[in-house]
């Protein structure tokens, strides 16, 4: 018997070709856990998914375990032109269950109507993810009724309706779809590593695979069409393309700039030698007060909770310097926008010359995503805009010898250890919705320790990374 193909296999296949086949021909035993984080997002959306069911309101509910079952009762269900909630749809190895089964004026085998799909996300916006799946059920919907619905829909986070027209999807699909059966089929896929690998229980039998072969992919941020038109003229391994003649390569290759490349093969010999290759002048300023800045979010609440602004504030001296850590923790949902300006004022109470760093653009959005909600001095905005993103400084001017460069990855391959086994921004977040339930017990004071200190550890962090690049000199 053939495996069967769902909307879920087209996001397995999206987040990497190569778990989908080891979820269906690899060691069990070598899948990981799925951390409590994901539970919790699965959940959340599957609550979120109940309240827009109430709202729309449905004529029934199949809850039959039975898969065929289940199918026979949506299909009775659809023949009588209901509004189904929870189908199932079986055609073949094809099954899906969208959210809901939603009638449409026009003839089909079901009689003078047809149906469509509306799927509930709590995601803002569509994404390739939500397309896959959408079209999917609507050529499943075309087996079954006969009658491709023109037009199929999500319904997102906020309650939004975003529709989507299948036809521009077609082509991608069909594609797409070639490439997952010959998967299932047991053709395996050449293991291509990318951030979204690292939240796959499959992420180290992965990560492994690609070790094992030396695999072209653990260059760092390479594009999966730079993967295959190298792969295509012989270069499969980052051995391959550290040890080869740059202008011939650069003959045979079309598609990639010849900056690229280099930039590419400097990666790859930074990978081989183990070491970091310095390419340009870290743009650093020079102050006596320095202050690093993280964020801590939880994603689960709508709209999501930024619920810890950490700080260090360096004070340099001319033989030493002195790291104070400020925390700024909201302590109940209610409180957000107090701990907002609570956290702005100190920041316009640092001396004018203080200097803020931070890794990544993601405080960027939250500073947008709080002035929205709260408004902030203008003063301390002004203040934001000049802060320093460490990971532009740092990749415009190093190649670290690391597959991935968040702030974790460059700050391993310098030395630096967080505190906690387990220091992840996912598990602060079951560690904070737990210190929430449990604020005044020994476990809550626990909780709220490890929170605290997976911070401290991110800004120290950025500390020990801005001081390495500091440290490079002049180029």
């Amino acid at each position: 018997m053939s495996a069967r193909i769902s909307a879920g296999t087209f996001y397995q296949y999206l987040s990497c070709p190569l778990q989908l086949w080891f979820e269906h021909h690899g060691d069990q035993k070598k899948k990981g856990a799925v951390s409590p984080i994901r539970k919790r997002l699965g959940e959340a959306g599957l609550a979120h998914e109940r309240r827009i069911a109430e709202q729309i309101g449905f004529d029934r509910e199949v809850v039959t375990e039975d898969e065929d079952e289940a199918f026979q009762e949506t299909l009775r269900l659809m023949k009588e032109g209901r509004l189904v909630y929870q189908g199932v749809l079986i055609d073949g190895d094809w099954v899906g269950r969208p959210d809901f089964l939603v009638p449409k004026r026009g003839k089909s085998r079901l009689g003078s109507h047809h149906y469509t799909v509306k799927d509930v996300k709590l995601a803002s916006e569509l994404t390739d993810e939500h397309r896959f799946q959408l079209t999917f059920y609507a050529l499943l919907l075309e087996r079954i009724q006969g009658v491709r619905p023109r037009y199929v829909y999500m319904i997102n986070g906020q309650g939004k309706e975003i529709r989507f027209e299948i036809a521009e999807f077609i082509e991608r699909f069909e594609l797409t779809l070639s490439e997952v059966e010959r998967i299932l089929a047991g053709e395996k896929p050449a293991p291509f590593l990318s951030g979204s690998c690292k939240e796959s229980p499959w992420y180290a039998a992965c990560l492994s695979e690609a070790l094992a072969c030396n695999d072209l992919s653990l260059v760092y941020k390479i594009w999966r069409g730079e993967y295959e038109r190298l792969r295509a003229v012989g270069i499969k391994t980052v051995s391959d393309l550290a040890g080869a003649d740059h202008l011939k390569l650069k003959e045979k290759t079309s598609g990639i700039s010849a900056n690229r490349l280099l930039r590419l093969q400097q990666q790859a010999i930074s990978l081989v030698e183990g070491t970091h290759i310095v390419v340009g002048e870290p743009d650093l300023a020079k102050t006596s007060v320095e202050i690093y800045n993280d964020v801590e979010t939880d994603v689960l609440q709508t709209p999501a909770l930024h619920y810890l602004h950490g700080l260090l504030v360096v004070r340099r001296g001319k033989k030493s310097a002195r790291a104070i850590y400020k925390q700024f923790l909201v302590r109940n949902p209610a409180q957000e926008g107090k701990v907002w300006l609570r956290f702005c004022r100190f920041i316009n109470k640092l001396p004018q010359t203080a200097v803020i760093y931070h890794y990544g653009r993601y405080e960027h959005q939250v500073i947008a995503e709080l002035t929205g909600r709260y408004g902030a001095p203008r003063s301390a905005l002004e203040r934001f805009e000049k802060m320093i993103d460490l990971s532009k400084v740092a990749t415009r001017a190093v190649i670290f010898p690391t597959p991935f460069c968040s702030l974790k990855d460059l700050a391993k391959y310098l030395g630096f250890k967080w505190r906690h086994k387990e220091a992840s921004g996912i598990n602060s977040v079951a560690w904070y919705q737990e210190w929430r339930c449990r604020k005044n017990s020994k476990r809550g004071k626990k909780m709220q320790k490890d929170i605290l200190e997976y911070n401290e550890d991110d800004v120290r962090a950025t500390l020990v990374l801005k001081d390495f690049l500091a440290g490079l000199g002049p180029w």
